[in-house]
């Protein structure tokens, strides 16, 4: 008699698929700190160079519509806005970004704006945009 052979099932044991998943939990162990600090890294240049854009907008649009508009820095965020009619042509947020202190600067129809320092921060460390007499913005 001639015996019919079992094909064998090609796969993992239960040992193996245990090793594989605690490797994988190890190795995920190890990036996440590193992620999250670049994570929040990120969300403190992309907030920063954000609100540089606002202002360069603030000042173009102070200059073409010949009117002064001013910049609000609160620990919420910061707007654009006309002082005069309190209308908000643009604002933003700072989620899970700290900021040292609530500031104001306006943006003169002649292309000028108030100096003013905002310290922007979280864990991953701080940047500071520096808004120059000249309506221009720096961010370092």
């Amino acid at each position: 008699m001639h015996r019919k052979k079992i094909p064998v099932r090609a796969g993992f044991t239960l040992v193996e698929m245990m090793i594989i998943i605690m490797v994988i939990g190890v190795m995920a162990s190890l990036a996440a700190p590193g992620m999250f600090r670049f994570i929040q890294s990120n969300r403190l240049k992309t907030t920063t160079d954000h609100m540089m854009a606002d202002m360069h907008y603030a000042r173009s649009l102070a200059i073409s519509n010949g009117q002064v508009l001013r910049f609000t820095v609160d620990a919420n965020g910061y707007q654009i806005a006309n002082p005069i009619t309190d209308t908000v042509l643009r604002s933003g947020d700072f989620d899970g970004l700290a900021l040292d202190a609530a500031q104001t600067a306006d943006f003169f129809p002649w292309g000028m704006a108030d100096a003013v320092v905002f310290n922007v921060s979280n864990p991953s460390g701080n940047k500071r945009v520096t808004l120059l007499p000249t309506g221009l913005v720096e961010v370092n």
